[in-house]
This record gives C-alpha cells, sequence and structure tokens, in this order.
C-alpha cells in the first residue's frame, strides 16, 4: 500500500481511520499471530486517539522537515507508534539503566547521549525500549539530530513525528537527500542547530546524536565524523554513551520493510566533555566508550580510527 506524503497528508481523519492499521502492518514482515498483536496494539491506541489529535497528526505529518529547526513529537504519533514498536522487538535488552538513572539525577547539566547507527529505526528502538523499561518520561525527553533523509519518505516521516527531532545539514561526506546550500549557509545552520541544542538542553530535553553521520553498512562500529566533535564540546556537557545493537536487522538498509527482532542498549559511563579537552578530545573518549560496551561483532574494524 504504496501512498506519498502528500496523499496521506491531505486523508480526511474518517479515511487515516480506516487506513492506518493495514498501511502501518503492510510495512511489516512476521507470523501472522505477530502481525495479528500488532494491529490489535495499534487499534485500540487509535480508537483511543480523537479526531481533533488525528487532525493535528495529519497536519504535522504534512509540515515535518519544512525547514532546519526543532520539530516538537506529535503526541498522538508517538502513542501510535510505541504500541506497534512494542511487537517489534519480541526479546529485548536494556543494560545500564543504573548508569542513567544515576546520571539523570546526578545535579544540573546539559545532557546528551551518543550512539552508534545501525538504522532508521535506532531512535525509534530506544524510544520504545525506555517506554517499556518504565522510562517513558526519559524517552518523551529525547531530541535526535536528524538529518533531511528522515522526512523525505512517508514511512520514515511517520516515526519521525512520533519523536522530538532537531533537523540539520549532514556533512558533505554523507549526505545524499540534500538541500543545495552553499558553504556559507551550511555553516550557518550548523551553527543554528549548535545553539538550538544548547537551548533545548537548558529547558531539560536530552540530546540525541550518531556522531557517524551514517549508518554502518556492516554493523561495524565506525569512525565519526570530525564536525561532531562540535557538539561535544558545547560548555556544562554531561555525556551518557549508549550501544545499540539489533535494529539493523529489524530495518535493513535498503529494505523498506521491517522484520521484529532482537535488540539490545546499553548504557556506559558518563563523562564531562570539559573532562576531554581539544577539538576532539570528548568526541574519541565516547567513541571508546562505546566501542567498549558493543559485542565483539559490531566493534570497529581493527586499526580503524576514532574519528575519521
Amino acid at each position: 500500500m504504496s501512498l506519498s506524503i502528500e496523499q496521506i497528508a491531505s486523508l480526511p481523519v474518517p479515511l487515516l481511520r480506516q487506513g492506518l492499521v493495514p498501511w502501518v502492518s503492510s510495512h511489516v514482515v512476521a507470523e501472522p499471530d505477530r502481525i495479528a498483536a500488532l494491529e490489535a496494539n495499534l487499534q485500540r491506541e487509535l480508537d483511543a486517539t480523537s479526531d481533533e489529535g488525528l487532525a493535528t497528526l495529519l497536519a504535522t505529518f504534512g509540515a515535518a522537515g519544512d525547514g532546519y529547526r526543532h520539530f516538537p513529537a506529535d503526541p498522538c504519533a508517538r502513542r501510535l507508534t510505541r504500541a506497534y514498536m512494542a511487537k517489534m522487538s519480541p526479546t529485548w535488552r536494556v543494560d545500564g539503566l543504573d548508569r542513567l538513572d544515576a546520571w539523570l539525577a546526578s545535579g544540573p547539566a546539559r545532557r546528551m547521549i551518543v550512539c552508534n547507527h545501525l538504522s532508521y529505526t535506532d531512535t525509534q528502538l530506544t524510544d520504545s525500549l525506555l517506554a517499556l523499561e518504565g522510562r517513558a518520561g526519559v524517552a518523551d525527553r529525547l531530541v535526535a539530530i536528524a538529518g533531511p533523509k528522515v522526512y523525505t519518505e512517508a514511512w520514515r516521516r511517520l516515526a519521525a513525528i512520533s519523536l522530538h527531532t532537531r533537523k540539520t545539514v549532514q556533512s558533505s561526506t554523507v549526505a545524499t537527500e540534500q538541500d543545495t546550500l552553499s558553504p556559507r549557509e551550511l555553516a550557518v545552520v550548523a551553527l543554528e542547530t549548535l545553539r538550538d541544542c544548547e537551548r533545548l538542553m537548558d529547558e531539560g530535553y536530552i540530546i540525541l546524536l550518531y556522531p557517524e553521520g551514517t549508518r554502518s553498512r556492516n554493523g561495524r562500529f565506525q569512525p565519526f565524523l570530525r564536525a561532531a566533535g562540535r557538539y561535544l564540546q558545547i560548555p556544562g556537557l554531561s555525556v551518557l554513551p549508549m550501544a545499540q545493537t539489533g535494529s539493523e536487522r529489524i530495518f535493513p538498509i535498503g529494505d523498506r520493510l521491517m522484520y521484529p527482532g532482537h535488540v539490545r542498549i546499553t548504557f556506559g559511563e558518563p563523562f564531562a566533555g570539559e573532562d576531554y579537552p581539544g577539538k576532539l578530545g570528548a568526541l574519541a573518549e565516547v567513541h571508546a566508550r562505546i566501542a567498549a560496551s558493543l559485542p565483539a561483532a559490531y566493534r570497529p574494524e581493527p586499526g580503524a580510527p576514532p574519528v575519521g
């Protein structure tokens, strides 16, 4: 059931009610019992959602990605997405919750989680697993730094509007779906993103950053982009490393469908960015801490540098 962004955004609410569940399940490959459970979860949440809420969701969907700025999560989209994502990880594990809890309780700070990047569904799964672990309030505070690709296809856009995102430019070394901007314009957007991150963290949000800049093609943890070092230099920053595995099998690169699978996230030991000075000091440190939390098959290729 292939629908464009424009077709979905223009749907009347009654048609959205009628078509959302089969449209979502058409993107999932699983045994019939799991599909039925996913659809039942989603239908229950849909039935509990008002027409006004769905109308707002459609408006949010239509406008998502229309500039380089912060896009707040749509609350209805978040509930609906969590309803079906709960069935996409039939087995899952979260390690280091004590570190997460202690980090959040450690006093005032600008907080950032840094993670490896395997799939378009990385942030969705992080959100879903935190909610399943009773940390929905933490998941509600995450703001993922996202490139333009996140908003350019209907299935990915539905996921995007269920999350807080901050759209920014990608490095020219990895960008494939980006507006044509001059070097000066790229620099302005990058600077505005940093300032917006500071503002959001000061308001209590937690920035979620994927400094590889693109999804790993073989599952191996890649070097971080040098430009990402600017985020780790934000004054007063407290950094929590997070390693994720399994998401690449749930939404494989090059595929348009999702497959249920095992997911694991591990929170490492946090640190203050200012304890590792220099342009790349904190960036290299968080890379090392994430690598140490990954299983052997996901660790960097032997001899690969932490920063490219």
